[in-house]
């Protein structure tokens, strides 16, 4: 038996669905089946053949399924998210301003060149017959080239403050790239198991499908053998119905699950892909149903040798159990340990606390910035013009004390102080935060793990009731609603079952993510 793939399933399950409705009709005879008549195609020239031909490849290889598991989909957010680039680009820009602080302790180098040409001109005048006036001028051109050097001895910890300073800034924007990183880990995770459970509540709705389409030709059987009443074939189309209208309900919300998730993998262009389960969230995914035929046979009465005629299924629909392949397995860690291990792990912690350390820095500049510069200069100059050249070396020690304002440095260094105690409190609040948001996360997780298992029994309860409905109804001993009654209660509990694991993965990783894991 060929299986359809899953990358087809939406378009044959809208085709199913449109049929269903149309051999729902009590007009149609199921046990005849439908004969499509032959329609003649016009005959095809070699061109088109290699045309649909190239199509059918193209088509073939677009169709062609993918699957991504959950570490496939955080790789490609991790070298998508353009948050991440930013903070990596943040981090290049630190490192720079480190560089640039350091550079204070390397020497200044000096250099000018230039020609300058003067000229110069005496007048005079002289007296009597004889004495005539005149002038004189002269020329003074010379080339001047000067280099100097000037290097920092000692500015009494300045310069050290400012490098420490930029130092923590670089440590602090790392962090801030490793919180960026941890949050989009997290986003991808819920948005993938936000797509598990939405394709978990569309395989539910393909088998209550499944079942209803079969109660509803085991119904319409019986009533053609006058077995069953007119009200309980109409009540099966209505449940069909609604079981179809569900499934594409959970079909939209699946297609909506995948879009987030692409959203989650700043994924544009996505390919057709499926989902691999995870170690928590691993449910039986539906398989391609078995044709489901009834037949009218005879069964012996009890009691006498006498037989009555009534509707025996000689191949009923495959029992698909979610939980067939569920396994639970519970993090267990105590909460000391948890709160202990986010103020170690804790990116965003640790980015404030590097911001402190950036403030006292800051506030150590301010202190000092009254402080004299020691600093040593050597310079050369060579001078010529057009009569001589002359040539000079320069060595000296400078002690440059920096203006002071009084009331400017008092006020400068309260700033600086508040700008510490407001960084210290931020501290603090991130870790009493800290603190309660893991309680609470913890809380939640702990009252899933103990609901889960309960839950898990619940399915397994209501499935046994739905078969023993079921071959109560075959027989004849029970009536239609307490069949139909039995398959809802089975439905909604896998239906919660699934939401109480995907609320559990979620209340999981919001654990993990307050303890600043990936």
């Amino acid at each position: 038996m060929k299986f359809i793939k899953k990358s087809d399933m939406k378009r044959v399950v809208i085709l199913l669905l449109a049929a269903s409705l149309v051999l729902a009709s009590p007009s149609v005879c199921y046990s005849k089946g439908i004969t499509l008549p032959f329609i003649k195609k016009k005959k095809q020239t070699q061109e088109q053949k290699q045309s649909e031909t190239r199509v059918a490849e193209k088509a073939t290889v677009v169709k062609e399924s993918t699957e991504y598991s959950l570490e496939d989909c955080i790789d490609i957010a991790l070298k998508n998210d353009p948050n991440i680039k930013i903070y990596t680009s943040k981090k290049d820009i630190a490192h720079s301003e480190l560089g640039i602080a350091k550079s204070g302790y390397f020497p200044n180098i000096t250099a000018s060149t230039g020609f300058t040409s003067q000229q110069n001109r005496n007048s005079g005048s002289g007296g009597g017959f004889y004495n005539q006036g005149g002038s004189t001028s002269r020329n003074n051109n010379y080339y001047q080239l000067n280099l100097g050097i000037n290097q920092l001895i000692w500015d009494f910890g300045k310069t050290v403050a400012r490098i420490n300073m930029q130092k923590y800034n670089k440590e602090s924007v790392g962090y801030d790239l490793e919180n960026t990183i941890l949050n989009t880990v997290y986003n991808v995770k819920l948005a993938y198991f936000e797509a598990l459970a939405a394709l978990a509540n569309q395989d539910v709705y393909e088998r209550s499908v499944r079942i209803n389409q079969l109660n509803y030709d085991r119904t319409n059987a019986l009533f053609k053998e006058g077995l069953k009443s007119k009200i309980d074939v109409v009540n099966a189309q209505v449940y069909l119905t609604d079981a179809e209208v569900s499934l594409i309900d959970a079909q939209g919300k699946y297609e909506q699950a995948i879009i987030n998730l692409n959203n989650a993998m700043y994924l544009t262009d996505a390919p057709e892909y499926s989902l691999k389960n995870t170690e928590s969230f691993n449910f039986k995914r539906t398989e391609s149903p078995k044709q489901n035929n009834v037949n009218i046979s005879y069964v012996k009465k009890s009691g006498d040798k006498e037989y009555e005629q009534t509707a025996i299924l000689t191949s009923g629909i495959e029992k698909q159990d979610i939980l067939q392949d569920y396994k639970f397995k519970p993090l267990i860690l105590p909460l000391n340990d948890a709160i202990q291990k986010a103020y170690e792990n804790r990116p965003d912690l640790k980015s404030l606390m590097m911001v402190e350390k950036v403030q006292e820095e800051s506030l150590k500049v301010i202190r000092r910035q009254y402080m004299p510069v020691l600093s040593v200069s050597a310079g050369y100059n060579y001078r010529k013009n057009s009569d001589v050249a002359n040539t000079g070396t320069n060595i000296g020690v400078s002690l440059d004390l920096p203006t002071l304002n009084i009331m400017g440095i008092k006020y400068n260094v309260d700033q600086g102080h508040s700008y510490l105690e407001m960084a210290k409190e931020n501290v603090e609040l991130a870790k009493k935060n800290i603190y309660f948001e893991l309680q609470d996360n913890y809380i939640s997780m702990v009252v899933l793990q103990r609901k889960i298992p309960k839950m898990a029994e619940k399915v397994q309860q209501t499935l046994e009731n739905f078969e023993l409905a079921d071959g109560r109804y075959t027989v004849g001993l029970g009536n239609f609603i307490e069949l139909q009654q039995a398959q809802t209660n089975y439905n909604n509990a896998q239906l919660a079952f699934v939401q109480a694991v995907f609320d559990y993965n979620v209340a999981k990783e919001r654990f993990q993510k307050s303890m600043g894991v990936r």
